[in-house]
């Protein structure tokens, strides 16, 4: 047994994170300016703190107390909200990294996983790699890139393991409407469901996807095998299927399956925008070669669990 301390666990990833974990049977702790468990139910075995990161007294006091050996750092202000309210995307994505990782040193935490993101790249024509040197366009992916150097130094000087992913756009049943990348899960949630849904980007827009599946997969996979990976380089892309669809592709896989459904397109000038400087293809070649794949690589099967899950989850009542 591990004990796990997630901040933003109520989150839509890190609550598949905590069901895999509980799952394994390891011990959670949950850091969150909410709680919700519409994903993971009433699970057993996991403790809820309410907080915000950028309250650096109460933080730093739930992770002592928590004792944890793992810190999964998934909060954070999303791109949409953070391009909208930029100071306080400073002061939760940002200003909160360092007490933060000081915490987690303090409580002799020995192993950091960092929720990063695709949007630490701009638009390029190119896959977009790790190892080559890129400018993000927005404040959340600024503060991404923030949270990976800031992670990197602490690991190389106080020698905790630490490792960020470059998560794609992460899509599955259960997440929000927030964050401009939102559009690659609603179109198929809402589909499932049986609700409307009006697409507020061009059939046209693109990028890279990965279930939430495999995304929970990569990040256990990366901490099981961190002692034997290259601290200089534990910083993954996580790419499901990339290039990734299209809007309009997207449509017509949940289509294919759902005919009747209701699927319309009015793009939204703002959301677009940022949708646009993000890359379109992410080169996955680091965190293959350590070993992992996606257990849902291509669209077609990735379409079909994620209506199974929303029409399960469904009838056991929950959204």
């Amino acid at each position: 047994m591990t004990r796990f301390f997630i901040t933003g666990g109520c989150g839509f990833i890190g609550q598949w994170l905590t069901k895999r974990l509980i799952e394994e049977d390891h011990e959670v702790t949950i850091y969150d300016v909410k709680v919700d468990r519409s994903i993971m139910g009433e699970t057993p075995g996991v403790k809820i703190v309410k907080g915000r990161t950028d309250d650096a007294e109460t933080l730093t006091r739930a992770i002592r107390s928590a004792r944890p050996e793992v810190l999964v750092h998934y909060a954070a202000l999303l791109s949409a909200t953070a391009e909208e309210n930029p100071q306080s995307a400073y002061e939760v994505n940002i200003a909160s990294a360092w007490p933060l990782w000081n915490a987690a040193r303090s409580a002799d935490v020995a192993n950091i996983l960092f929720a990063s993101t695709a949007a630490v790249y701009g638009p390029s024509a190119e896959r977009a790699r790790e190892d080559r040197y890129h400018v993000p366009s927005t404040i959340y992916g600024i503060s991404k890139m923030y949270g990976e150097m800031v992670g990197t130094w602490f690991a190389r000087t106080y020698g905790i393991d630490f490792a960020a992913f470059r998560y794609a756009s992460v899509i599955g049943p259960g997440r929000g409407e927030g964050g401009a990348s939102a559009f690659t899960s609603l179109i198929i949630q809402k589909a499932a469901q049986g609700e409307p849904y009006t697409v507020q980007v061009p059939a046209r827009a693109q990028m890279p996807i990965v279930y939430v599946k495999d995304a929970v997969d990569a990040t256990l996979f990366v901490h099981r095998n961190i002692k034997s990976l290259d601290g200089e380089e534990n910083v993954f892309n996580v790419p499901g299927i990339t290039p990734g669809p299209s809007a309009g592709q997207i449509a017509r896989a949940v289509k294919r399956k759902i005919p009747e459904a209701k699927i319309d397109f009015k793009p939204d000038e703002k959301i677009s925008k940022i949708v646009d400087s993000w890359s379109r293809d992410l080169d996955s070649e680091r965190i293959r070669n350590a070993g992992w794949r996606p257990s849902y690589g291509s669209l077609d099967p990735l379409v079909d669990d994620f209506i199974g899950e929303v029409r399960s989850r469904s009838k056991e009542g929950r959204a």
